[in-house]
């Protein structure tokens, strides 16, 4: 590459930076110091990130999607206000030297203990799509344990594919995956990776690994090099294994789902929930079940569910 294609390739990576937020920025390089080689002795691990932890109000704890990463949830912190605290729970593995979690009950588990050190609760709890799942078996474990669930939040996710989950996924098929990936970075981010399955695929893994990355290098999401995108990856793969063999169980509290009015509209509006749940209030908000958390869409969700916080918090009082 020549010293002018560098110069140009940066001046557009810092023009697409300048996008972001000084707040998103800052849960960027979170992000990105948690995917760089660790040369000393790596602290436990743990999925707990402070998104915006300043403000008075309940706060309020968000689960990953099938990535596992929360950087998708700035926006939506960011549209809540400045006085509403936002943590977002992030997948084990996404870090060196971290083990990714095989089960949603064990993901739920770990989440569960690093919510309940950060705060006594009564607890604001949300997911979206994976993260629904988890959360939901987050919720019925603090339930078991008689600690108070004020608000349950489902973005448009389903309890998991059962009974009849159909065919595995491929796993060893990196690129559909790594589609995926580049499909999320579009319409989230609105990063066009300008990489197609037919092209990926004619190439042998090392060098589909190597223009992937080169791609990335265009957006604020590049990597360090083969490794962290292999544990992304990785984390990938284990939490759609994990989800398609969760087997919920009843919760004996509401449920608040979030559907996009550009969502597909199936036979049951609950998306299975209703089976669970002794109620299921329904919020609809703009967008698909992407969408809905990118902007201009992430406005009206994040209005929404600020009111849904509200009025728990009102239940709790004349209860």
């Amino acid at each position: 590459m020549s010293s002018t294609d560098r110069e140009e390739r940066e001046a557009r990576l810092a023009e697409r930076r300048a996008r972001f937020s000084a707040e998103q920025q800052s849960l960027l390089e979170q992000r990105l110091r948690a995917r760089a080689p660790r040369t000393e002795t790596a602290p436990a691990p743990t999925s707990l990130v402070a998104i915006q932890p300043a403000g008075s109000r309940p706060p309020f704890f968000c689960v990953h999607p099938a990535g596992g990463d929360v950087l998708c949830f700035q926006a939506l912190s960011q549209h809540m206000g400045a006085g509403q605290p936002f943590y977002g729970l992030q997948s084990r593995g996404l870090g060196a030297g971290e083990q990714e979690l095989e089960s949603i009950e064990a993901m739920a588990a770990a989440y569960r203990e690093e919510i309940v050190r950060a705060a006594p609760g009564p607890y604001h709890l949300g997911g979206w799509s994976l993260g629904g799942a988890v959360v939901y078996e987050l919720a019925r474990q603090l339930a078991a344990e008689g600690k108070p669930v004020a608000l349950l939040a489902i973005l448009d996710a389903t309890p998991g594919p059962w009974p009849d989950a159909g065919p595995e996924l491929d796993e060893g098929d990196d690129v559909y995956w790594l589609m995926e990936i580049a499909d999320y970075l579009r319409r989230l981010w609105g990063f066009d990776l300008g990489l197609s399955a037919d092209a990926l695929r004619a190439l042998d893994p090392k060098e589909r690994t190597r223009r992937f990355l080169a791609a990335l290098k265009s957006t604020p999401f590049a990597t360090a090099g083969p490794e962290p995108l292999r544990r992304l990856l990785d984390v990938f793969k284990a939490n759609v294994r994990a989800f398609r063999r969760y087997r919920p169980a009843p919760y004996p509290g509401p449920v608040t789902l979030f559907r996009p009015a550009e969502a597909e509209s199936p036979s049951d509006p609950t998306l299975g929930w209703g089976a669970l749940a002794p109620r299921v209030d329904i919020e609809t908000v703009p967008g698909d079940h992407i969408t809905a958390l990118a902007e201009p869409h992430v406005r009206a969700l994040a209005e929404r569910l600020r009111a849904r916080i509200d009025r728990s918090d009102s239940t709790k009082e004349t209860e």
